[in-house]
C-alpha cells in the first residue's frame, strides 16, 4: 500500500534535514588539520620533540625486524623462483609501522616533511621552525632506530643464521649500490606513498579507516623497493653490523644524503605543494 501524500513528505523532510554524519574530513578540512599539526610540532619542546622523533625510530626499527625475519626467512630458490611472493610478505609486515607510529605517538622526518612544509606555505609555522623540527626529528629518528637496531636485531641474534643473514647483507650493499641520481629518484616515490598515508589517514574518522589508509601506501612502496631514509636506519645498519661491506661514509654519502633529498622532494613537493595547488580556498 502506498503512503499518502504527506507521510511521504515527511519522511522526506526528515532525511533531508537529518542526513546520515559524514564518515570522512574533506581536503580542505585535511589541509586544515595539517596546518594544525604542524603547529603543535613546532610549539612543542626540543626534548618532546626529540622524544617524539627516537619513538618513531625505534618503531622504525622493532617492524623493520618484524619484515626482516617475516620476508627473510624463505628458501632462496624459492624466492628465486618466485621474487615477488618475497616482497609482498616483507611489504605487508613493514607498513604497520606507521600506524604504529600515529597512532601511539612519534614523529618520522619524512612525514614531518609534508606537515612542516604545508604549514610554512599556509604562514602558520616559520622556515626556522620547520628547520629545527626537521633537524631535531632525524637525528632523533636515527637514535631510536641505531640503539634498537644494536639491542633488539643484533644483540639477540636475531639475523644469525641463513638464510637471514644473508638476506640482510646482500640488502645493506645493494642499498650503497645505486648511483646518486637514481638513490634520489627512488627517494621521491617512497616519501611521497608515505606522505599520501598520512594524507588518506586524515581523511578517515575511524580507527579502521585510518588503519587501511595508513597501511596500502607504505605496503606499495615497500613492495616496489623504494629508497626510505628512515627506514634505511635500520636496514644499513643491521647489515653492517652483521658483516655487510658497507663504511659509515657509504651509509651516509651513497644512501643517506640523495635518499634524504629525494623523500624532501616526496614529501614537501609531491605532496604537501601539489595539495595546497590542488585547493585553491587559503586563508
Amino acid at each position: 500500500m502506498s503512503l499518502p501524500f504527506s507521510d511521504k513528505d515527511s519522511i522526506n523532510t526528515a532525511i533531508h534535514s537529518n542526513p546520515l554524519p559524514r564518515s570522512y574530513n574533506t581536503a580542505a578540512e585535511v589541509e586544515q588539520e595539517i596546518c594544525n599539526i604542524a603547529i603543535h610540532k613546532a610549539e612543542r619542546t626540543w626534548y618532546g620533540q626529540c622524544l617524539n622523533g627516537f619513538m618513531a625510530g625505534v618503531f622504525v626499527a622493532l617492524i623493520g625486524t618484524f619484515a626482516y625475519t617475516a620476508g627473510g626467512g624463505l628458501d632462496p630458490a624459492f624466492t628465486a623462483a618466485y621474487p615477488s611472493i618475497q616482497k609482498i610478505i616483507y611489504g605487508a609486515c613493514f607498513s604497520s609501522a606507521l600506524l604504529f607510529i600515529i597512532i601511539f605517538g612519534g614523529d618520522l622526518f619524512t612525514g614531518n616533511s609534508m606537515i612542516m612544509f604545508v604549514g610554512v606555505i599556509h604562514r602558520k609555522v616559520t622556515i626556522l621552525q620547520l628547520a629545527w623540527n626537521w633537524f631535531l626529528i632525524f637525528f632523533s629518528n636515527l637514535a631510536g632506530a641505531l640503539l634498537a637496531t644494536y639491542l633488539f636485531a643484533y644483540l639477540t641474534d636475531q639475523f644469525a643464521a641463513e638464510p637471514w643473514l644473508s638476506w640482510v647483507v646482500h640488502n645493506a650493499e645493494h642499498k650503497i649500490s645505486y648511483s646518486f641520481g637514481v638513490a634520489f629518484l627512488k627517494a621521491i616515490p617512497a616519501n611521497a606513498f608515505v606522505c599520501f598515508g598520512v594524507y588518506l589517514g586524515l581523511t578517515a574518522r575511524d580507527i579502521t579507516g585510518k588503519f587501511i589508509c595508513f597501511w596500502w601506501p607504505v605496503f606499495a612502496f615497500a613492495v616496489c623497493g623504494f629508497e626510505h631514509s628512515i627506514a634505511n636506519m635500520f636496514y644499513i645498519p643491521v647489515g653492517m653490523l652483521y658483516g655487510a661491506h658497507v663504511t659509515v661514509a657509504d651509509f651516509i654519502v651513497k644512501n643517506l644524503i640523495p635518499v634524504v633529498l629525494g623523500n624532501i622532494v616526496g614529501g614537501a613537493v609531491v605532496v604537501g605543494l601539489t595539495a595546497y595547488g590542488l585547493n585553491p580556498k587559503h586563508d
